[in-house]
């Protein structure tokens, strides 16, 4: 009798109990459903000819890992406050409402599933926003602006963002939590291992206004989607928020995300682009060629996609100077492996670089540091300069005869200073 009751009706509030009868949802377990569930709604139909709720939420039971009931005499399962102390309670809030447990259907909960949500989402977003904080600037904007952008990556992670929106608002009006939970993690793997990764040059991009862009369309990103965690992760949304400077006092007094129209042909481009990336990387590996190293030509067999925007963030990706449909070839993909002595310098290019950005690390340094760099060898004029863009290098002096420091291919590293 608990809808009625709690507001001591019929003897008073009739005002107050009318105006919350019946409840838009209740949520309870499945051993209850002929217990107090049943009485319940026994008791509602007979008084009021109705049931007491709009919607209901069944939760399954949650066993030991071993399928087994839970028994403090078995000892069978984590403490819950272990788990919440190692993990965090968002974790496990995830684990549990992205899981059959959820459909009225049991789960046998398994501390490595809430290790892997800690992996997977909350340190891939705190890296995110890691990154942004390091590297992000002029972060007041709106989203209508950003979604003006023409840079094919911001114009996607937005897409995917109204995507899940979407997504979550649709399942959670149909109180269908699984499906509302699930299609984060997913999210999150696309904005730190895509979206991120392919935009990182532009944030330190000598082109001031792709730079902005960037910095601007990651910090809409995480705003909205601190806003789409509220309800699953409320901790990690705060933090978000906050340290994103959200605007309000917290992230819990903001409007649930309007429904928004975006292009699922661009989302779909995207994830071809994806897959071919993919098989392109596998020849790479099956070559023995590293990434670093430039490729003249990526062939596709057939492709729907004839955006050139697309297919620069494939060339990039797979470090190729060009992408070519190409109905001839015998595979799917084909990857041209040889290498010209043009090839094979911007290679070595590459790899100085990356190893000079080590050595700043080593060093200390943050991004924003000039360096004073001095190599040994034999290098052209251009692949100097690009050594220099690409390592922050104020200058860089160019000995012979030297043999001490560190040799990558041809070229010495002989010492590196900060300005």
């Amino acid at each position: 009798s608990m809808p009625f009751a709690q507001f001591h009706y019929p003897f008073e509030n009739k005002e107050l109990f009318e105006k919350n009868f019946p409840a838009d949802f209740i949520g309870e377990g499945v051993d209850q459903t002929r217990g107090w569930f049943y009485n319940m709604l026994n008791l509602s139909v007979g008084l009021f000819g109705k049931a007491p709720f709009k919607n209901v939420v069944v939760n399954g039971m949650v066993l030991a890992e071993d399928g087994q009931k839970m028994s403090k005499r078995l000892k069978n399962y984590p403490d819950p406050q272990y788990i919440v102390d190692r993990y965090g309670a968002d974790a496990m809030r995830y684990y549990l409402l992205s899981s059959p447990v959820v459909r009225a259907e049991d789960l046998s909960f398994s501390e490595k599933g809430v290790d892997e949500v800690v992996k997977k989402i909350t340190m891939r977003l705190l890296n995110v926003l890691s990154f942004y904080q390091l590297h992000g600037e002029g972060t007041q904007t709106s989203l209508k602006k950003v979604n003006e952008s023409d840079n094919i990556l911001d114009q996607w992670i937005l897409a995917r963002l109204s995507e899940l929106g979407n997504e979550m608002t649709t399942s959670l009006d149909a109180y269908e939590l699984d499906r509302a939970v699930k299609p984060i993690g997913s999210f999150v793997d696309d904005l730190s291992t895509w979206y991120l990764r392919r935009s990182r040059d532009r944030f330190k991009s000598d082109d001031q206004a792709d730079r902005l862009l960037a910095s601007q369309t990651t910090h809409t990103v995480l705003l909205e989607l601190s806003k789409l965690l509220a309800p699953v992760m409320p901790f990690l949304a705060e933090h978000l928020y906050q340290n994103i400077q959200g605007g309000k006092e917290s992230v819990h007094l903001e409007d649930w995300p309007q429904r928004r129209a975006y292009s699922s042909a661009l989302v779909r481009s995207m994830d071809e682009i994806r897959m071919l990336s993919s098989r392109g990387l596998e020849l790479r590996a099956r070559a023995g060629i590293k990434i670093r190293q430039p490729l003249s030509l990526f062939s596709i067999r057939k492709s729907r996609i004839r955006d050139k925007e697309l297919f620069s963030v494939l060339k990039d990706e797979l470090n190729v100077k060009d992408v070519v449909i190409n109905s001839r070839i015998d595979d799917d993909v084909a990857l041209d492996i040889s290498l010209t002595d043009e090839l094979k310098e911007e290679g070595l290019v590459r790899e100085i670089i990356r190893f000079v950005q080590d050595m700043r690390k080593q060093k200390g340094l943050n991004p924003h540091d000039s360096i004073y760099l001095t190599l040994a060898g034999s290098l052209s004029q251009e692949s100097v300069e690009k050594i220099k863009k690409g390592s922050r290098a104020r200058k860089i002096f160019i000995e012979n005869g030297v043999s001490a420091g560190t040799k990558v291919g041809n070229v010495i590293i002989v010492d590196l200073k900060k300005v």
